[in-house]
């Protein structure tokens, strides 16, 4: 696929649903949502899909028809709504998550008062990290070129989002840029050394592609 700027809102559909899927936050949700889940901003669908396959029931929306479609073909159970209210009950399920979804959003904490209304247990969200400057590292973060986003979270101030809506959260930065570029670009000698040496915590991950975080849904 063609890289550089792109617009959300379209550039998934000539994707392959499956193939975008992170299996690190397959497992983070995993480990954290209860049997129940509405994903919420479920795009293309291939997260839904790869969190059905491990046992959980869900439930997903989008505001784009072209990805509501595409979901339906891979067996999601996709809906549309308008992006404002959640046509769905108080409690309906047991967590919401909103993957890479709230940094498009104008007014996020609008949003997310609704994934609280409608989670039983919590809510789960992730999105790029903006806490370092990267300066000049001959690096393409793709899915920071995305014209359409208009938040630029650090991780004070997803935590200051969260705190404000749900009373308290846990946001952590994760997914290290340092170990990936090292898999990448080192010779296989050094790799292996620098695989070592970060096993044994030896090196410590300075820079971090993605910010999680976890809110509890209880009033």
């Amino acid at each position: 696929m063609s890289r550089g700027p792109r617009d959300s809102r379209s550039w998934y559909l000539d994707a392959d649903p499956m193939d975008q899927v992170d299996a690190a936050l397959v497992d983070f949700v995993q480990e954290h949502a209860g049997r129940s889940v509405l994903d919420l901003g479920c795009g293309v669908g291939g997260y839904s899909r790869a969190l059905a396959e491990r046992g959980l029931e869900v439930k997903a929306l989008d505001v784009v028809p072209e990805y509501v479609e595409r979901a339906r073909s891979i067996g999601v159970a996709a809906e549309l709504y308008d992006g404002e209210r959640v046509p769905m009950a108080d409690g309906s399920v047991d967590t919401v998550i909103l993957l890479e979804v709230v940094e498009h959003l104008d007014d996020p904490a609008r949003l997310l008062r609704e994934a609280r209304r409608v989670a039983r247990r919590n809510v789960l969200v992730t999105t790029p990290n903006c806490t370092q400057d990267f300066g000049d590292v001959p690096v393409e973060f793709s899915h920071m070129l995305d014209v359409d986003h208009r938040q630029f979270f650090t991780e004070s101030s997803l935590r200051a989002l969260l705190d404000e809506v749900f009373g308290s959260s846990v946001v952590e930065q994760v997914a290290p840029i340092d170990r990936h570029l090292a898999g990448q670009v080192l010779p296989p000698p050094l790799r292996q050394l620098h695989r070592w040496l970060d096993s044994a915590g030896l090196v410590r991950p300075r820079f971090f592609f993605r910010l999680r975080g976890r809110a509890p849904a209880g009033s």
